[in-house]
């Protein structure tokens, strides 16, 4: 058997929690000790169970390598806790000699075991998950590249056009098939309950070719936008297709059409009618074939670091703009609420490799006040919310750059980075 890798700790270890249940009022010292000798165990154990998968060489698809780390996460802890209940099944810690520990654990009698583990981890779990899971994946994403179906624009008459998706609001925002819609009213806001598909349109608000390739688009980002609330990880195509979505909502609402059309309208009046003929509604349609703009917008969006805030209360509104827009240094940066408890935010700086699921943020109610303040500031007319929804002890605006910086750092202070 091959030598394990060189074992990198990590602090916390990752065995700390179950150390720490399986030896209560244990001395802080001597439960990081123990933490990292069993991490050291499970590294290894690992590492070993991959070596008996490695005569194979099926090749994997690359998109699958996310789902992947998540399950090696979730057996690498499952694995440090059976460790754990295996050597501090008594209970009793003042007798410990970590010496002693150390050498039954890492030694030549743990050194069998860890192999026995590693065996048995292969046969009955990863193993398994490769045969029955990854590699027939594998093989049909393989079928489905050699071939790629055509996506074809289903162009058809539309006279509504639903600028926030319908599934989004039916499967995130309404209560019962109902929604809570507040209407802007001089300088407070009135609410009237709605029908889930009686919001977020308009009629005729651009071409229904373009109301096509935006459902395309559409359909697409469903299932990321899930995995994202369920803490599920997103592969490559994934991520791309969640940030599409992200970027088209901030630019098919009737606000940011209204804003476009009337800079462009002088603009266009002062063009050679020999040159063609332009109007505002042409030169916004040819916008969404412009890839440099497209790239300008979501590289900053894909390559910031990403997060979830989540609040126990449905205290986060969906404001007919979609989200918050805040300036970064190197581009934009997000507040996109994705339900009235979930938020999705680009942090501030960037990060080199994007992590399988984004960092979570349980907020405090009165961080999660601060977001639906801007989030409401954010709104042109009108903001839907969850009907326990009230306007009563919402701090005034701030700059959203302030509150992205303040969810960084509590991300940073409970050691999440």
């Amino acid at each position: 058997m091959p030598e394990p890798l060189p074992f990198k700790p990590v602090y916390p270890a990752l065995s700390h929690d179950a150390v720490s249940k399986a030896l209560a009022g244990a001395p802080a010292d001597l439960i990081d000790a123990l933490a990292l000798i069993y991490d050291e165990a499970v590294h290894r154990i690992i590492v070993q169970m991959f070596e008996f998968g490695r005569p194979d060489d099926t090749p994997l698809d690359i998109d699958l390598r996310e789902d992947m780390t998540l399950e090696i996460a979730k057996l690498t802890f499952w694995l440090g806790e059976r460790v754990v209940e295996k050597r501090l099944s008594s209970g009793a810690w003042d007798a410990i000699d970590l010496a002693a520990e150390r050498e039954a654990v890492l030694g030549p009698a743990g050194a069998e075991i860890i192999a026995n583990t590693a065996r048995m981890s292969f046969d009955h779990i990863w193993g398994r998950l490769i045969e029955e899971r990854y590699k027939p994946k594998s093989i049909a994403a393989a079928k489905r590249k050699a071939n790629p179906r055509r996506q074809v624009l289903a162009v058809k008459p539309v006279g509504k056009n639903h600028f926030i998706p319908r599934w989004f609001i039916r499967d995130l925002w309404a209560v019962d098939g109902k929604v809570l819609r507040w209407r802007r009213d001089g300088e407070t806001w009135i609410s009237a309950r709605r029908g889930f598909g009686e919001w977020g349109y308009r009629h005729n608000l651009y071409s229904d070719r373009l109301e096509a390739w935006f459902g395309l688009l559409e359909g697409d980002a469903k299932k990321p936008v899930e995995m994202l609330l369920d803490t599920r990880p997103l592969n490559g195509p994934q991520r791309e297709a969640f940030v599409g979505f992200l970027i088209i909502q901030l630019l098919r609402n009737p606000t940011f059409i209204e804003a476009h059309n009337q800079h462009l309208a002088p603009v266009i009046d002062s063009l050679d009618p020999s040159e063609g003929e332009w109007t505002p509604e042409r030169s916004y349609e040819a916008m969404f074939q412009n890839n440099d703009l497209y790239r300008l917008l979501a590289t900053p969006v894909m390559e910031s670091r990403w997060a979830i805030v989540k609040s126990a209360e449905p205290l986060f509104i969906l404001p007919d703009t979609f989200g918050v827009r805040a300036p970064g240094n190197d581009g934009l940066r997000l507040i996109a609420p994705l339900s009235p408890k979930a938020c999705f935010v680009t942090l501030p700086d960037r990060e080199e490799t994007k992590r399988i699921v984004p960092r979570h943020l349980p907020a405090s109610p009165a961080l999660a006040r601060r977001i639906a303040t801007a989030l409401i500031q954010a709104a042109d007319r009108e903001f839907l919310s969850h009907p326990d929804f009230t306007l009563a002890e919402l701090p005034a605006p701030e700059p959203a750059s302030a509150i992205l910086a303040d969810i960084a750092a509590a991300i940073a202070a409970r050691g999440d980075d």
